[in-house]
């Protein structure tokens, strides 16, 4: 169980509100929040409770065939945090998976510890798309 300390809109929020998924539940997920509960092992308690946090939006199956390709993020039956099948960090208290936490060290503020998600994200493209030097990237469309 975690408490939401902080948590960020972005462009996906606007478009889940607009109608762009059919996904009914509490949006969000780009958060920073304060473990308060863990049920997990003893480690992972040790590790997390009371320990200020962001987490990997993505549970994966850890049985399709693109979890056994170690390929989480596209998991076939993956739920995500605030998009697919799981309440999200727009609320007080929220869940995820000891796993997907991360430890948010001391050092880094709620304010900059929110744009954690956003940042894996972008990085995490560099990873799935190969390019070359002289490709050229159009720039994307605006929402407002």
């Amino acid at each position: 169980m975690i408490e939401v300390l902080l948590s960020g809109i972005c462009g996906t929020d606007l478009y889940m509100i607009q109608g762009y998924y059919p996904f009914t539940g509490i949006l969000g997920h780009e958060f920073v929040g304060r473990v308060r509960e863990v049920n997990a092992s003893q480690a992972e308690a040790e590790r997390l409770l009371g320990k200020r946090v962001v987490g990997e939006i993505n549970t994966a199956c850890k049985a399709c065939r693109l979890c056994e390709k170690n390929r989480p993020t596209h998991c076939l039956n993956r739920d995500v945090l605030g998009l697919i099948a799981r309440n999200g960090a727009h609320a007080q208290f929220m869940t995820l998976p000891a796993a997907n936490l991360h430890v948010v060290p001391d050092s880094v503020p709620d304010e900059c510890a929110v744009f954690a998600e956003p940042l894996a994200a972008a990085l995490q493209v560099q990873s799935q798309v190969v390019m070359s030097p002289a490709a050229k990237v159009p720039a994307p469309h605006s929402l407002y």
